[in-house]
């Protein structure tokens, strides 16, 4: 029988890891560390933990397009058998359009503990995630299964985000994001329920959202969702997070030919799959000719 998730409301929480948001502050991108989420539910207790396996090399390589698994553990007890695993296969990173299906991000929800990263062993699919060919044009999106994936039929679901822009400083401490949950393709304008990035809270939230890819989410699940969909939706979060907000900060130091800048990124913008950073660079000691 296939693990259910139940509740209508849950609040996904990163771990941060200092080691890794002080070595990218400094400039220096190659410690990305292994994620670690607490999904958090309605009563304030925490429902799960999601807890990333993955190779270090892929991390630092090619983060966040790398292959990657998440143990998703009932309560805080990550020692204990998962009842769900979330598997994200390697992808190309995204050009525009995106066409291919490498390119196409993607996760596969199973039921209870699958060894899916090393290719030993799959389970029963309780759902699939996956962007459609073209990435959902200027609104970046991803459409819902229960089940295995198949192109060929309406999806469950499709999850779209706000147009153009998404990220940045702009995008994530001033306007963040909210992803809308349509019915079927999308064409329905009809809201069911939302994703939504939380605004930071105080100066503390503030620099954490500048200088780490800690990120929290609110998640309101569609009204009469079954536990395969709620599911769903939980991975199409963490999947939002990986796609869209794993750039380690939005301000951090460049180490150039030119001398040693500040690069803040402004925000994200967001074309038929493709990422465009916008970034401010502030300049802070210029070489001169001959040195």
């Amino acid at each position: 029988m296939p693990h259910e998730v139940g509740g209508d409301t849950y609040y996904i929480k990163q771990k941060v890891d200092y080691l890794e948001a002080i070595t990218a502050s400094l400039g220096f991108q190659c410690c990305e560390q292994a994620n670690f989420y607490s999904i958090i539910d309605a009563k304030g207790e925490v429902a799960y933990t999601a807890q990333e396996k993955s190779s270090c090399c892929c991390r630092c390589c090619c983060a966040p397009n790398h292959k990657f698994q998440l143990d998703i553990h009932e309560g805080k007890d990550i020692n204990s058998d998962p009842v769900m695993t979330m598997y994200h296969p390697f992808k190309f990173p995204p050009c525009c359009p995106i066409c291919c299906d490498i390119q196409r991000g993607e996760i596969i929800v199973y039921d209870g503990k699958v060894n899916a990263y090393d290719d030993d062993e799959k389970g029963e699919i309780i759902s699939h995630v996956k962007q459609p060919v073209g990435g959902g044009g200027f609104h970046p999106s991803f459409q819902v299964w229960e089940g295995k994936a198949n192109d060929d039929e309406d999806p469950l679901y499709t999850v779209k985000g706000p147009c153009c822009c998404i990220g940045g400083i702009c995008g994530e401490c001033f306007f963040p994001p909210t992803f809308n949950v349509h019915a079927a393709k999308g064409d329905d304008e009809n809201v069911l329920s939302e994703i939504k990035k939380d605004k930071p809270e105080g100066i503390g939230g503030a620099a954490k959202t500048l200088l780490t890819d800690a990120d929290n989410f609110t998640i309101h699940m569609p009204s009469g969702a079954n536990g395969k969909t709620k599911a769903a939706i939980l991975a199409t979060s963490l999947l939002v997070d990986y796609a869209f907000f794993e750039e380690n900060g939005n301000c951090y130091l460049d180490h150039s030919e030119d001398g040693m800048r500040i690069v803040c990124r402004c925000c994200n913008l967001y074309c038929y799959g493709c990422i465009i950073p916008c970034n401010c660079n502030i300049p802070l000691n210029q070489k001169k000719d001959g040195e």
